[in-house]
């Protein structure tokens, strides 16, 4: 894998929500963008993990 393959996984974590999105080409916005209520993960890889399953197809590097 290179260092800068596609598609890439952005995220704003803040102290309530988490906001995810896709980057599938350089200079590109965000698509597949989700909003996750934080107090319903655990911690943030589980949260991660239900934004690749439920709205990124189920994406994985």
């Amino acid at each position: 894998m290179k260092a800068f393959d596609l598609p890439w996984l952005v995220a704003d974590i803040g102290g309530t929500n988490a906001r995810f999105g896709l980057v599938t080409s350089p200079g590109a916005r965000p698509s597949n963008v989700a909003v996750l209520a934080g107090s319903a993960y655990a911690t943030l890889p589980d949260a991660v993990e239900a934004y690749l399953a439920g709205y990124a197809g189920g994406v994985r590097g």
